[in-house]
This record gives C-alpha cells, structure tokens and sequence, in this order.
C-alpha cells in the first residue's frame, strides 16, 4: 500500500480548556490576581521582544499586550529551550530530521498573564531522495553483481 503525503509527527495538546478554567477561578477570587500574573521576567522579555502580538486582550487586565511566544525543546538545544524568533525559524525546524516539541506560551507584558496555549511536535521531516541518485545507485550496485558474476 503506497501511502501519500506526509507522515503523521502527533497530535497537538490544545490547553484552552485549562486556560478558560483558571479565568473562571480568577475572576470567581477562588485564585488571587498575584498568583495568576506572576511571568517570569524571561517570559516576559521574550513576549515583548519576539513574541507575536494577539488580536485579543489580556483576559486580566483588558489590555492589548497580549503576545504569543514560543518555546523548542529537543536534541542539541540547551535545557531551557529555546525561544523561537520567527515563522522561517519554526519552518526550519520541521525540515530537520530530529523530533521537537514546540511549546506556545501566551504572556501579558503589562500585567504579567501568562498560560500555556499548545504543546506541538515539530521536525521529524524524512530526508527527500531524489530520483535519479536512488537510479544512479540502482545501476552501480547491478553493474558490481554482473562483474562479480
């Protein structure tokens, strides 16, 4: 069975549930305003120097400062991660043959909201072949057997 298109890398985790649940929880005062706006200051930098705006407010203080910032775990990167800067990068990295996982983080500049919005796998690509190389190997290997023969 031939099978077309790429290969699956696995599914997506999507938190917006957990995210709608903590909001709920904030605004109910089941959770304090202070534990739910505590970003690390890394998060927060990252936010505002590469993190991609939102077209939503903040859901604590209403405010347009809401960016998106994505983090890369995997082989050959350090511990903590790293913090991917832009769309070409995260395009990059699905064309390596190693297995990431993607982590999209959304944080508040102003008022320091953060929640973790989706946990994603990314690289994994096969290497491409192309045609006339596998021939080419194709016909060296046919021509060692016809003169070992």
């Amino acid at each position: 069975m031939k099978r077309t298109g790429r290969a699956s890398r696995g599914a997506t985790i999507d938190f917006r549930m957990m995210r709608r649940a903590m909001i709920d929880s904030v605004r109910a005062g089941d959770v304090p305003l202070h534990d739910a706006c505590d970003a690390h200051r890394d998060l927060v930098r990252a936010g505002r120097h590469y993190g991609r705006p939102r077209n939503t407010p903040c859901p604590m203080c209403a405010t347009p400062s809401l960016r998106n910032v994505t983090y890369l775990f995997g082989p050959r990167l350090p511990k903590s991660g790293r913090c991917i800067t832009s769309g070409d990068e995260l395009r990059a990295v699905d064309r390596r043959p190693e297995h990431f996982a993607a982590y999209t983080v959304e944080v508040c500049v102003a008022c320091k909201w953060h929640h973790l919005l989706t946990a994603a796998p990314r690289g994994g690509a096969r290497p491409r072949k192309r045609r006339a190389v596998v021939q080419r190997v194709r016909d060296s290997t046919s021509q060692q057997v016809r003169r070992r023969a």
